[in-house]
């Protein structure tokens, strides 16, 4: 008996964890770019800046400057690392993500006033990650 029920949560997790990066995996909508941008503005703005280049208001505050977004596909030699970057986001299973001042937004948007389920939080960071993506500058040719 024991042992079907340790099968039964591990086929959960292992569902669960099929069904995040499959996620990601959806086509860009117009829509899900632009709640990914209204998120961004209010959310990263203040340190990365409304163009993700780092150059937010906060910057200055910061022991660390915050990164440039605008790079990641180019520090990943011209490929934008979708899971990666939905991880880093989420900072909830990530060792490190980034300066100690980032907020781990998946618990952020979970505990948010009136609290987000765990798909709408996925939902969150999955058109936050859509819009990095569309704001990637592009290596030179």
């Amino acid at each position: 008996m024991n042992r079907m029920w340790i099968a039964a949560i591990v086929m959960v997790f292992c569902a669960a964890a099929v069904a995040a990066p499959l996620a990601l995996q959806t086509p860009p909508t117009r829509e899900r770019t632009a709640e990914g941008a209204r998120l961004f503005i209010a959310n990263c703005a203040s340190c990365h800046g409304t163009s993700g280049q780092g150059n937010g208001p906060l910057t200055g505050l910061l022991r660390n400057k915050p990164a440039d977004l605008t790079q990641i596909a180019i520090m990943n030699g011209g490929m934008f690392p979708t899971a990666r970057v939905h991880r880093i986001i989420d900072g909830r299973d990530v060792g490190s993500h980034g300066a100690p001042e980032m907020p781990v937004w998946g618990e952020a948007f979970r505990t948010a006033p009136g609290g987000f389920s765990e798909e709408s939080v996925r939902q969150r960071i999955a058109a936050l990650v859509e819009y990095l993506e569309s704001i990637q500058r592009r290596l030179a040719h």
